[in-house]
């Protein structure tokens, strides 16, 4: 592995990026591969300028550029952006998605590099060991694990940190989940997964911008990501409840019939009346989310990496040394 593209999501974080872009200068001297930065503005209000106008030399990284996006997408959408640039780019040998606020500290890029060795195809995720976050964040985190274990069957882990080879990028940017959710989409795209242990950092500067609206979007679109299984679980529920009310109502009317006296007159009419209006409500929000989910599965679906373009507004280069050139004509061989 000679040359590995970094791709972090940036919105009005420009100082915690440029203190980012100097920690993996400091980092970069020691890798035994090139680090080329990708950062993706999300369609900031705020200017990269004057926070990068202060940098200093960064002689171990072989270029930084940003991806501006035309408007404000959200940092899993930002992100899938970057690597679809990345891997139509082609220029580098894998990929590394982490956090511009410091929160994915640099200094554990060779913790997670440590296991790649000579292998040609991999995708190695961050799980978290210690999270430095609000006990209301850690709550609410484990709520989200919770509802995503119960309705899709499946355990996540990991967030965002993550390096995958050029590989199976090319995978991943053409399973449109990754549109909505890029730990989901991994899941889905069915790539072989290796977890390694790593602790939450610090933010660089100022606080985080995702509030409780913003988490619960970023959790229920990781969730439907599975909507089809999610739907399967749902109508075998439906499914269950409709013979356990068909099971009751056959019950209250042979009491009826055969034990009269033990039927509170207008009690056995009333709950039939209700079961079967539970079954008929079941058998009718199960045929509609049937046919939902048989006309989604007819339409084109959004593929990243054919339809992001015309969400990339400009790509700014801020530096790009000779290396660089070099490494991608040895990459082009």
């Amino acid at each position: 592995m000679n040359r590995v593209r970094i791709v972090t999501p940036i919105y009005n974080d420009w100082i915690s990026f440029s203190h980012l872009l100097v920690d993996l200068n400091r980092v970069a001297e020691k890798l035994p591969f090139q680090i080329y930065v990708t950062g993706v503005d999300d369609g900031s209000s705020e200017s990269p300028f004057p926070a990068l106008d202060e940098l200093p030399d960064l002689p171990n990284l072989i270029g930084v550029e940003i991806l501006h996006l035309a408007l404000n997408l959200g940092h899993q959408r930002a992100i899938a952006v970057g690597l679809c640039v990345a891997a139509d780019d082609a220029d580098s040998d894998a990929v590394i998605i982490m956090d511009a606020d410091g929160e994915d500290p640099p200094d554990t890029i060779p913790l997670l590099t440590s296991l790649i060795r000579d292998q040609k195809d991999f995708c190695f995720v961050a799980q978290r060991r210690k999270r430095v976050e609000t006990f209301t964040f850690k709550c609410s985190y484990l709520v989200y694990k919770t509802f995503f274990k119960l309705l899709t069957g499946r355990i996540i882990k990991f967030g965002n940190y993550s390096i995958i080879s050029f590989g199976h990028l090319q995978r991943l940017v053409m399973v449109s989940d990754l549109w909505n959710n890029l730990p989901a989409a991994i899941l889905r795209s069915r790539i072989p997964i290796q977890p390694i242990t790593i602790d939450r950092g610090r933010r660089y500067a100022g606080k985080s911008k995702m509030n409780l609206a913003s988490l619960m979007v970023h959790g229920f679109s990781g969730i439907s990501v599975y909507a089809d299984t999610i739907f399967v679980r749902l109508l075998l529920f439906s499914g269950v409840l409709i013979t356990v009310s068909a099971f009751g109502v056959a019950i209250l009317l042979m009491l009826r019939i055969f034990a009269p006296a033990h039927a509170t007159p207008g009690w056995a009419t009333t709950v039939t009346f209700g079961l079967c209006i539970i079954i008929l409500q079941l058998l009718f929000t199960a045929l509609s989310s049937l046919l939902m989910l048989l006309n989604s599965r007819v339409q084109r679906l959004f593929v990243p990496r054919l339809d992001y373009l015309p969400y990339l507004k400009t790509r700014q280069k801020l530096f790009a040394s000779s290396l660089a050139t070099y490494a991608s004509a040895e990459h082009a061989r």
